[in-house]
C-alpha cells in the first residue's frame, strides 16, 4: 500500500496476499524472506498460525523497506592530506545508496595503551585526525547508516592501522594545472613508520631534478610544502602524461609513491572571420594534440553583449556552448549564424578532465571588425601605347565602404611567375603602374580590405592578362652583312644580305616585315619587302650599290637604319696590315689586328668566321672602328680548321679583307705576360725595401735590448777565453776539484755563524786594520764595461807594515790576503763618516800596485758605501806568492782575477785560496758600527792558521784582536760561495766604551 498504517484498511489493500516462507527450525526465532520489494512502498505484515482448525492472526505491522535498510560497511580506508597540511582518514561506500548516509569513526588504541576508544561522527566520507596519531599504533574503523530517517547501523569496517599506512602522503596526490601557473604540494614523509621532521625533507621532479630549497616551506613539524613556479606544458613520455613529484629524505632516500602533476597548455588563440556577404561569422582555434590528456574534452563557450566589447573581457556563468567540428589540421571550426554585426562576442575554450576544469583566456570580437570582403571584380589590364604604363581597372566588391586599400600583384606571364606588388588606397577603381618591359604579356591579380588594417585581406581575384601590341615604330633597323658569290655563267656577282632578327626592345614590340632599299650609281632605286625571313639576294651589276634594311610593324618603320655600300673600287683598298687568331678555350677565340695608315675613315669592322670542314653559312659580327682586338664567343673545335676574315667598312664601300686560317700559338700568352715585366720589378723592389726595414728595426731592437748587458770581452777575466766553445761557460762558473788546495768534500750545508761587535773602534785605534772600500762609479766611468763599472775600490786609508821584508833587507814581501765583502742593503752605511773626498780609486777593474805599505791608516777614518772588503793577511809559515794577487768583485757576482793572477802560485807551492767574510745590512750611524746577526765567516782556511799562527792577529790592536777572537766562529768550509750573500738582516747596535 502507498498509505500509512493508520489509513490502511483491509479494503484498501492492493494485489494478492503474498506468503513468505519462514524458517523456524533450531531456534526460538523464525526468519522470513520477502522477495521483490519496492523500497518506497508500505508493506503490511502479519503472522498467521493454525491451531487445530482455527487460524490465529497476529496484529498488523506496517513496514517501509527503505526505513529499515542496514548498509554494508564502508570500504577502502586510507589516509590523505588536506590543503592545510592536516591528515584525514578517508573511505568509500560499497554501493550507491538512494539517500545520504552518516558515519561513525572509532579510533582505538592498542592494548599497551589501555585500549581506549574514541567515537566521532562524520557526514562526509573523510574525517580530519590529529597528526600525532601517526606516531603510535592506533586503529580506525568506520560504520554508516541513514542520515535523516530510521535505519540500522552497518557493521564496522575492516580495522585500519594508522602506523602501517602509506609511507608518504601527498596533497594533492594528483593535480591539473595550466601553463604559466604556480602550484603547491604538501607532503608527510615517514621513515620506518615514524614521521620525519619537515626540515629533513627534499623534493625531486621526475627523480632527475632536485627542486631548490628556496621553494620549500615548513608548514609544521612534519609537513613540508613546495611551490613550483611558471609551469611548462607536460611532454608525453611514452604512456605517461604527467610529471612525477617525489618527497624524499635529505639522505636521498625516496619511496616509490609520488604526486602526479598534469600541465596543459590552454593558451589558445581564437580567430573569427565574417564573410563578405555579412551573414555568418566563422571562428577557429587549434590545440597541440600531444598535450591533450586521455579522457579530456574541449568545448567553446561564449556569451554575447548587446553592443561592442568590454575593455577587459571575462568569463560568465551565463555562457553557452558552441558546437565545433574537428578539422584535419587538429583545429576546430565553429560557425555563428545569424550574427549581430555590432555585438561583442566573448569566447573562451574550456578544458574538462576528471582532475578538474581549465579555461583559456577570454577574448572578445565584434563581427563588423573582422570582415573578409569579396575580391574586386571585372579586372582589366593593358600596356598603354601613349604612356607605356601598365593600366589596371576594376570594380569594388559589394557590402563594402568606399575607403578600401588594394594590393595589385603583377608579373610576366610564364610558368613560374615572379610577382611584384603594388599598393594603392582610395583609388577610383583605376591605377597605372610603371613596368620595365613593354613587349611582354603581364598577369594581374588584386585583393582588398578595409582601410586602416581592420578586418582581413580578401582572396586574390581572378587573373587578368595583357596582350602584346606594337607600341611604337621600331627604334632601329637590323644590322646586316653581305655574302658575295660569283656567277661565271652570267658573268656577274650575286649578293646575299644577312641580318639578325630585331630584339623586342628595338622593335616595340614586333616586326611584321623588313624593307630592303636599293640605290645604284646609275641613280636607280627600288624597295623590296621581306615578309618572313632574314635574307635577301640580288645581282650586283653597277659599280656602286648602296643597300639599307628597314624594320616595319603596325605603327611604322624604323627611323635609324644601317647603310652598306658595295663598291668595286673600294674593294681593292687594303688597310689591315696583320690579323692573328689566338685560341683561349673551346668557346672563345681572340682576334687581334693592326692597321696601316690610310686616307679613308673606317666606320666599322666586320669579322667573318667559318669552319672549313663543314658546309654552313659563315658567321659574322659588326665591330666598332676603334677596336683592334675582339673576343669571339662560339663553339670551336681547336683541331679543325677555321677561316677568320676581317673587313674594313668605309662610308664609300667595303675595303679589302685580311684572312687567316690557322691559330697563332704563344703570341696571346706573351701579350698577357707582358704586364708581368712591369709588375714584377715593382714587387721585387717593394720586397727589398720591406726586408731592409725589417733588418734595420731588428738591429735597433737588438741594440736597445742589449744596451745594459755587459760585453764580457772588455773585462780582464775574459782575455784569451774562447766563447765559441760550449764548455767555456761551464769552466767560468764551476770551480773544478783538482785546483783546490784540499780534498774534494761532499757538499756540506753552508753554516753562517753570527759575529757581534762588542766595541766600536775609535779612529785612532785602527792601527794595522786593512780595509778596502767599494764605491759607485763616477759619471766619467759610465762609458766603460758595465760588468766592471761598479767594481771600483778606494785604496786610500789602508796600509800594512811589512816588518819582515824591510828588516832583513830583502825585497819587500807582499803578503797574500783574504778578504770579505761587506754589503749593505740600506741606502747608505758606514763604519765612520768620511769627510774628505775619495781618491786613488781603482778604475776599469785594475788594482793599485804596492797598495800595502808600512804605516797606519793615513786618514784615520774610512767609510763604506754599499759594501766593504775586509782583507785578512795570509798566515805566516805558509808559502806565499811573490806578488800580490787580488781578486776584485764584479757586479755579476763572481771574482775577476787581476793581471798578476798568473803568479798566484809559485812552483810547487800549494795554491792559495781567498777567504770571503760577508757582512750584511749596515745601517747608517755617526761613529758606531752596525753588523747583522746573520752575517758570518765563509772561508776555506783553518781558524787556527788565521787566529793562532802569528799571522794577521799578531799585529792587530788589542781591541780588534779581541773583536775577531770573540766573534769569528768557523763551522764548515765550502769550495766556493758568491761574494754577495743577501740575507734577512736584524741589526744589533753596539755602544761606545
Amino acid at each position: 500500500s502507498e498509505l500509512s498504517l493508520e489509513d490502511v484498511s483491509m479494503s484498501s489493500l492492493k494485489g494478492p496476499v503474498l506468503v513468505a516462507q519462514c524458517d523456524c527450525s533450531g531456534s526460538d526465532k523464525c526468519k522470513c524472506c520477502v522477495p521483490s520489494l519496492r523500497l518506497s512502498y508500505t508493506y503490511l505484515l502479519w503472522l498467521e498460525m493454525v491451531t487445530g482448525l482455527n487460524p490465529l492472526w497476529s496484529p498488523l505491522m506496517s513496514v517501509r523497506p527503505i526505513d529499515i535498510v542496514k548498509p554494508e560497511p564502508p570500504l577502502n580506508l586510507h589516509l590523505q592530506m588536506t590543503e592545510k597540511g592536516q591528515v584525514k582518514i578517508c573511505w568509500s561506500d560499497p554501493v550507491l545508496m538512494p539517500y545520504l548516509l552518516q558515519y561513525e569513526v572509532k579510533i582505538s588504541a592498542s592494548p599497551a595503551q589501555n585500549g581506549w576508544q574514541v567515537v566521532q561522527a562524520a557526514l562526509e566520507t573523510s574525517l580530519v585526525i590529529d597528526n600525532l596519531l601517526l606516531d603510535s599504533s592506533y586503529s580506525v574503523q568506520v560504520r554508516s547508516r541513514n542520515r535523516h530517517g530510521p535505519g540500522f547501523w552497518s557493521e564496522w569496517s575492516t580495522l585500519h592501522n594508522l602506523s602501517l599506512g602509506a609511507e608518504v602522503l601527498y596533497f594533492p596526490p594528483k593535480l591539473l594545472a595550466s601553463v604559466g601557473s604556480n602550484v603547491s604540494f604538501h607532503c608527510i614523509y615517514k621513515n620506518h613508520s615514524k614521521p620525519v621532521e619537515s626540515k629533513e625533507i627534499v623534493w625531486w621532479l621526475n627523480l632527475a631534478e632536485e627542486i631548490p630549497a628556496s621553494q620549500y616551506q615548513l608548514v609544521n613539524a612534519h609537513v613540508s610544502k613546495v611551490t613550483l613556479f611558471n609551469l611548462e606544458a607536460t611532454k608525453p613520455r611514452g604512456s605517461f602524461f604527467y610529471k612525477a613529484l617525489y618527497c624524499c629524505h635529505r639522505s636521498r632516500e625516496c619511496h616509490q609513491a609520488y604526486a602526479e602533476l598534469y600541465v596543459v597548455d590552454v593558451n589558445i588563440t581564437i580567430t573569427c572571420q565574417t564573410d563578405g556577404y555579412l551573414t555568418q561569422m566563422t571562428c577557429r582555434w587549434a590545440v597541440n594534440p600531444n598535450t591533450l590528456l586521455l579522457g579530456s574534452s574541449m568545448q567553446l563557450r561564449y556569451y554575447r553583449s548587446k553592443l561592442y566589447c568590454a575593455d577587459f573581457p571575462s568569463t560568465s556563468p551565463n555562457s553557452e556552448v558552441k558546437e565545433c567540428h574537428l578539422q584535419q589540421n587538429h583545429s576546430y571550426q565553429c560557425t555563428f549564424q545569424p550574427i549581430f554585426l555590432l555585438s561583442g562576442y566573448t569566447l573562451w575554450v574550456e578544458f574538462k578532465h576528471s582532475l578538474g576544469t581549465l579555461q583559456s583566456s577570454p577574448s572578445c570580437v565584434v563581427p563588423a571588425d573582422v570582415v573578409k570582403p569579396l575580391p574586386p571584380s571585372n579586372i582589366t589590364a593593358e600596356v598603354s601605347r601613349s604612356t607605356g604604363l601598365l593600366e589596371v581597372s576594376w570594380t569594388n566588391p559589394i557590402f563594402t565602404h568606399s575607403d578600401l586599400e588594394f594590393q595589385i600583384q603583377y608579373g610576366v606571364s610564364r610558368e613560374d611567375i615572379t610577382w611584384q606588388l603594388y599598393e594603392v588606397s582610395k583609388a577610383p577603381e583605376w591605377a597605372a603602374i610603371e613596368v620595365g618591359k613593354l613587349c611582354v604579356a603581364y598577369v594581374v591579380q588584386m585583393r582588398c580590405r578595409e582601410l586602416g588594417g581592420a578586418g582581413y585581406w580578401s582572396d586574390w581575384s581572378t587573373a587578368a592578362r595583357t596582350l602584346v601590341r606594337d607600341i611604337k615604330a621600331p627604334s632601329q633597323g637590323p644590322e646586316f652583312w653581305r655574302i658575295i658569290t660569283e656567277d661565271p655563267a652570267r658573268r656577274q656577282k650575286n649578293v646575299t644580305l644577312l641580318w639578325k632578327p630585331l630584339p623586342k626592345n628595338r622593335s616595340l614590340c614586333s616586326v611584321s616585315r623588313y624593307v630592303v632599299m636599293h640605290q645604284t650609281s646609275g641613280n636607280t632605286s627600288w624597295a623590296e619587302h621581306v615578309e618572313n625571313g632574314t635574307t635577301c639576294s640580288f645581282p650586283w651589276t653597277e659599280g656602286t650599290h648602296t643597300v639599307t634594311v628597314l624594320a616595319m610593324n603596325s605603327v611604322g618603320v624604323s627611323s635609324l637604319n644601317f647603310n652598306l655600300t658595295l663598291s668595286q673600287h673600294m674593294s681593292t683598298v687594303s688597310v689591315v696590315r696583320s690579323l692573328s687568331a689566338y685560341p683561349v678555350n673551346s668557346t672563345c677565340v681572340v682576334l687581334v689586328w693592326t692597321l696601316s695608315a690610310q686616307p679613308h675613315v673606317v666606320t666599322a669592322f666586320v669579322i667573318e668566321w667559318k669552319n672549313l670542314n663543314e658546309e654552313q653559312e659563315p658567321q659574322w659580327v659588326r665591330v666598332p672602328p676603334n677596336t683592334t682586338k675582339y673576343y669571339i664567343h662560339d663553339h670551336f673545335i681547336l683541331v679543325e680548321k677555321y677561316r677568320f676574315s676581317l673587313y674594313p667598312v668605309f662610308a664609300e664601300g667595303v675595303g679589302k679583307s685580311r684572312a687567316t686560317e690557322h691559330f697563332t700559338k704563344g703570341g696571346y700568352e706573351h701579350e698577357k705576360n707582358a704586364n708581368l715585366s712591369v709588375v714584377l720589378p715593382i714587387v721585387i723592389s717593394t720586397s727589398a725595401l720591406l726586408l731592409g726595414a725589417l733588418l734595420v728595426s731588428h738591429q735597433r731592437m737588438k741594440k736597445l735590448f742589449w744596451e745594459d748587458v755587459p760585453n764580457p770581452k772588455n773585462c780582464s777575466w775574459a782575455q784569451g777565453v774562447n766563447f765559441q766553445k760550449p764548455e767555456t761557460f761551464e769552466h767560468l762558473f764551476i770551480k773544478h776539484p783538482e785546483v783546490m788546495s784540499f780534498e774534494p768534500l761532499p757538499e756540506p750545508p753552508i753554516v753562517l755563524e753570527d759575529f757581534s761587535v762588542t766595541q766600536a773602534l775609535k779612529p785612532e785605534d785602527t792601527q794595522g786594520f786593512i780595509v778596502m772600500d767599494s764605491v759607485f762609479a763616477t759619471a766619467q766611468d759610465s762609458e766603460g764595461d758595465s760588468a766592471c763599472s761598479n767594481s771600483h775600490f778606494s785604496s786610500s786609508a789602508f796600509s800594512e807594515s811589512s816588518q819582515d821584508g824591510h828588516s832583513s833587507g830583502e825585497m819587500p814581501r807582499q803578503s797574500d790576503i783574504k778578504y770579505a765583502t761587506v754589503v749593505s742593503s740600506s741606502g747608505s752605511s758606514g763604519l765612520y763618516r768620511q769627510k774628505t773626498n775619495q781618491s786613488s780609486s781603482v778604475s776599469r777593474c785594475s788594482v793599485a800596485e804596492d797598495s800595502i805599505a808600512t804605516g797606519t791608516f793615513s786618514r784615520g777614518s774610512w767609510d763604506v758605501g754599499n759594501g766593504a772588503v775586509l782583507l785578512l793577511p795570509d798566515c805566516p809559515g805558509r808559502q806565499t806568492s811573490k806578488t800580490l794577487s787580488l781578486s776584485l768583485i764584479s757586479s755579476e757576482g763572481f771574482s775577476e782575477p787581476s793581471d798578476q793572477d798568473e803568479t798566484f802560485t809559485d812552483g810547487d807551492s800549494p795554491e792559495q785560496s781567498l777567504c770571503y767574510l760577508g757582512l750584511m745590512s749596515l745601517d747608517k750611524g755617526e761613529d758606531d758600527i752596525f753588523v747583522t746577526k746573520g752575517s758570518g765567516v765563509m772561508c776555506g782556511v783553518h781558524r787556527a792558521d788565521l787566529l793562532e799562527e802569528g799571522g794577521f792577529l799578531q799585529h792587530t790592536p788589542p781591541d780588534l784582536n779581541a773583536l775577531i777572537q770573540s766573534s769569528l766562529k768557523y763551522k764548515a768550509s765550502v769550495p766556493y760561495v758568491p761574494q754577495f750573500q743577501m740575507t734577512a738582516a736584524k741589526v744589533q747596535e753596539t755602544t761606545k766604551p
